[in-house]
């Protein structure tokens, strides 16, 4: 899970969009809007992948969730509790130190909700495969797996793969940090989360600061149910 590169982008860097801002992920903003408000979902249990500081967790407990929030980084947990505290939702969240590339000891088929926001592009080959039996196990039948990631054909990735190329296919090394990203194609995110279907698999195009610079990027935005 690169910790010591989480650590020092939460305590010192803040580079990165997720750490600049309290706001919830614009991606967790449209679930709520098309599934929860429709009707077409109810509000049970949540758990939020990589949730950092906090803000995604908040937001879908003021949505009436009640939230588990696992994070790597123990100075982002200290600030998500005090967050929660501060926006009147503690007592329906509880942030768990944990990397999300391990087995996670919670319930089998104990969440409606899973959202992984920008975190699998960080995790290696044997994470991946553990975070993805950790949300096909944890997931309650009719429920949702919400994600958003980056998408193998964004030029600016594509790029990085020639100009910085990480280890595995699809993957670069960032220059400014030395994490190492993967990127993924909509066939690749079918299989690796295989026996969930897909109910939403969308390109979205950003433009995303980093770095002080602006990068043009493609995402994944990914909505997978259990049947």
């Amino acid at each position: 899970m690169q910790k010591n590169i989480w650590e020092r982008e939460y305590r010192e860097r803040k580079d990165l969009p997720s750490t600049r801002t309290r706001e919830p992920s614009r991606v967790l903003v449209w679930y709520i809007e098309n599934f929860v408000e429709t009707g077409k979902v109810t509000p049970g249990s949540a758990l939020d992948i990589g949730s950092g500081f906090g803000r995604n967790s908040i937001h879908l407990a003021k949505r009436g969730y009640d939230v588990v929030g696992v994070e790597i980084v123990r100075d982002a947990i200290e600030t998500a509790g005090k967050e929660a505290e501060k926006a009147g939702v503690a007592h329906r969240v509880r942030f768990v130190e944990k990397n999300v590339g391990e087995p996670l000891s919670l319930e089998d088929a104990s969440f409606d909700l899973i959202i992984d926001m920008m975190t699998m592009h960080s995790l290696n080959r044997e994470e991946r495969a553990a975070h993805a039996q950790n949300v096909v196990r944890l997931l309650k039948p009719n429920g949702h797996f919400l994600f958003y990631t980056i998408f193998a054909d964004s030029p600016d990735a594509k790029e990085l793969f020639n100009t910085s190329p990480g280890p595995e296919l699809n993957s670069y090394i960032i220059p400014q940090t030395g994490a190492v990203e993967k990127a993924f194609t909509k066939d690749e995110l079918t299989h690796i989360f295989s026996p969930l279907i897909v109910v939403e698999l969308e390109i979205k195009s950003e433009s995303i600061r980093a770095f002080d610079k602006v990068y043009d990027r493609q995402f994944l935005l990914g909505v997978m149910g259990k049947g």
